[in-house]
């Protein structure tokens, strides 16, 4: 994998990550916003800080007001609407970079959302089978005790084998993930034992692209704080000026590094011989049995 490469990735797409970043930033504020102009939260800070608001003022939570309520909800259908497109779209993605294209592909938005859903209930079907296998190590450990001496050493063994089977559903949900982009299947995304023999597999590439991922978070991490920083003496309050630019700050790094983290699952794939031979555009799923 190149690391590089991956990190080049959404800055040579700049223009398409910042147009990506509006259209959130502009939702997100509209309904951020209805939430904090029309509410009175002065009570809610005075009693978390403390603080007297004095004569003149009350210090009751006062109910929602119907704008307040309908920013909630808008707020709610937003974050759900962008996690299913983003991971439909990082699908496309991940197909794009695997046919050798640096460029960024089109937005295709009912079908970005409804690959978003599938890949979502392919991902519950990961977590669920994850908690499925700690719940029974935990209750044999349960059943069967240990001596006092013997406690630590269960204990350290059993967090070993939870990171363990934590980064091998991991790894298989990326390797379905890319599957998925490369044979144009959903089906793909729900091989789950499948998907984890080849983690298994391939076990060293894993690793490589868990740590390329750290260091993203890493990176992206120290230079959002530095922004964050310069930027926190030209913001102040809850404006809807300052709440955009909170916003566009966020997205902004953080759709950078979920771009490059799409392009490192791209070289992931390609390295462990997932190929999109099969993929045709012309058509949503195939049944490869």
């Amino acid at each position: 994998m190149n690391f590089s490469r991956a990190f080049r990735y959404p800055l040579q797409n700049l223009p398409k990550v910042i147009s990506i970043v509006l259209v959130l930033t502009i939702a997100l504020s509209i309904c951020l916003g209805l939430i904090v102009n029309s509410y009175d939260w002065s009570p809610l800070v005075a009693m978390l800080y403390g603080i007297d608001l004095g004569a003149g003022y009350s210090n009751e939570l006062q109910p929602f007001s119907w704008s307040a309520w309908f920013g909630v909800l808008g707020l709610l259908v937003v974050a759900v609407i962008s996690g299913f497109w983003l991971s439909g779209y990082s699908v496309e993605v991940v197909r794009s970079v695997m046919n050798g294209s640096e460029t960024m592909p089109a937005i295709q938005f009912r079908r970005n959302l409804k690959d978003g859903f599938y890949l979502f209930v392919s991902g519950v079907a990961y977590g669920l089978l994850f908690a499925g296998l700690m719940l029974v190590a935990f209750t044999f450990l349960g059943l069967t005790g240990s001596p006092d001496g013997m406690n630590v050493i269960v204990v350290l063994a059993s967090v070993i084998v939870a990171i363990v089977a934590l980064a091998f559903m991991g790894w298989a949900y990326l390797i379905g993930m890319a599957r998925f982009a490369a044979e144009g299947d959903y089906k793909a995304s729900w091989q789950v034992f499948r998907n984890i023999r080849l983690a298994r597999e391939n076990w060293r590439g894993g690793l490589t692209l868990l740590l390329y991922m750290i260091a993203l978070t890493l990176i992206y991490g120290v230079v959002r704080s530095l922004v964050d920083a310069a930027l926190g003496g030209l913001t102040g309050g809850f404006d809807i000026v300052s709440i955009a630019l909170w916003i566009i700050v966020y997205y902004i790094f953080n759709l950078m590094q979920h771009f490059s983290t799409q392009h490192l699952i791209a070289q992931f794939g390609t390295e462990i011989g997932i190929r999109s031979d099969y993929y045709d555009p012309e058509k949503e799923k195939h049944d490869f049995a």
